[in-house]
């Protein structure tokens, strides 16, 4: 017995806002805790589409901001992410001195958008865990259901067919009409048959606890889990990894992102093989009989217009082929 699933998600969003006044300027420098300057520092401002990267000295610049209050995000290799709080006001320039602490004596400060908006995980009054990239890759967090061992009142599993079923504080349900509702990248998953479970270039995991109808709508009784995957930015980035285990466990991860149009159109890809064998052999015709292969992709176009409209086209898709869980021969 063979079973097919293939899931295909077409995402086109179009955020739209307000335009900035041009002429405010922020610029800043990025140091360590002994005062050297941080290069390659990547800053962004939260719920815009602004981004900059600090030079050799440490220093850079923002223009296009309005008036009022935003918050920047510093994230730079071998330190702690942090969020930096600033006032724009009319026609003026903000300067900023931002220290950076080692990420092995300070914790991330973490962003989530649980209400729909990028927001400190502090200021969001909803009980709510959540995975950073750096954690995914730390934990080898490959499926959907693998983020049980470490977010309380979640557990996911599946009967082989790599279909998940997912409660949060015991609230779920088998039917194909889920009671933990899965968003990826803003878009519902909807039932078991159409949802990705395999996590790829995945940028965070929000699991937000307890019913959020409000905000998720239909399906989100028990909670949601809203999967980030990593959009392409003025940085060029790539990456390409092999893990081997037993039962001929084998998976490759490829993916690259670089501006097409420096701060204006933005390109991203992933990519995703994995294959293992059966648990379990048949002794009548000595084969196993629930080898799997997983075939998994993200891609991204993105173009930016201004600092808070942009437009990204979004396709991901997974196939999914195994030799059925619970074979009657």
């Amino acid at each position: 017995m063979k079973k097919r699933l293939l899931s295909l998600l077409i995402c086109f969003s179009v955020v739209l806002g307000v335009s900035a006044q041009n002429g405010d300027v922020v610029s800043g420098k990025i140091t360590n805790r002994d005062e050297q300057p941080v290069p390659r520092a990547v800053l962004t401002v939260l719920n815009t589409n602004l981004e900059a990267v600090t030079d050799t000295a440490g220093n850079f610049r923002f223009s296009g901001l309005g008036p009022g209050k935003y918050v920047l995000r510093i994230n730079a290799n071998g330190y702690a992410l942090i969020n930096k709080d600033f006032q724009v006001g009319i026609g003026n320039e903000v300067k900023l001195s931002i220290r950076l602490a080692d990420a092995s004596d300070q914790l991330d400060q973490v962003v989530v958008t649980a209400e729909k908006k990028e927001a400190s995980l502090q200021e969001i009054p909803v009980s709510i865990s959540a995975i950073s990239a750096r954690q995914v890759n730390q934990y080898r967090l490959w499926n959907l259901r693998d983020i049980t061992a470490i977010v309380p009142n979640l557990y996911s599993t599946n009967s082989g067919d790599d279909r998940n079923v997912t409660t949060i504080r015991g609230i779920g349900t088998t039917s194909y009409d889920p009671a933990v509702t899965t968003y990826i990248d803003g878009v519902n998953q909807f039932g078991l048959d159409t949802y990705i479970a395999q996590l790829l270039d995945v940028e965070r995991i929000e699991v937000l606890r307890g019913p959020q109808g409000t905000l998720y709508g239909r399906n989100a009784m028990g909670g949601v889990i809203n999967i980030i995957t990593k959009q392409p930015t003025n940085t060029t980035s790539g990456f390409a990894t092999a893990n081997f285990g037993n039962y001929g466990l084998m998976r490759y991860e490829l993916g690259y992102r670089t501006p097409i149009i420096k701060d204006k159109l933005y390109i991203g890809v992933a990519g995703m093989y994995s294959q293992r064998n059966g648990y379990y052999r048949n002794d009548f015709n000595n084969k196993t009989f629930d080898d799997q292969k997983n075939l998994a992709g993200n891609y991204y176009l993105k173009y930016i217009a201004s600092p808070r409209w942009s437009a990204t086209l979004n396709v991901k898709h997974q196939n999914n082929r195994n030799k059925g869980a619970f074979p009657m021969v």
